[in-house]
């Protein structure tokens, strides 16, 4: 079956809370809120398929980084837990 955009944004908020509700650390909790942020912001989008959302939403998520003032650190921990909710 085929997801809509907002479905699979919904999946992976599931999957990035499920992380926050564990985690313990501040800094990934972080990275948890900065991405589920900005699914927010996107899970309106009209498309459908799980990699063409996540590819949209990876070039959303680049984007947005690189207008930030992220330490290289952050960057990467970012990219990390995107990686491992879309995998």
């Amino acid at each position: 079956m085929t997801l809509n955009f907002s479905e699979r944004a919904d999946q992976l908020t599931d999957q990035l809370r499920i992380i926050e509700h564990e985690s313990h650390d501040s800094d990934e909790l972080f990275y948890c809120a900065y991405i589920l942020g900005l699914l927010g912001l996107h899970s309106s989008v009209e498309g459908d398929g799980s990699l063409t959302f996540d590819q949209y939403f990876y070039n959303e998520l680049q984007a947005t980084i690189s207008a930030e003032n992220l330490t290289e650190e952050d960057r990467a921990a970012i990219n990390t837990l995107w990686k491992k909710v879309t995998t």
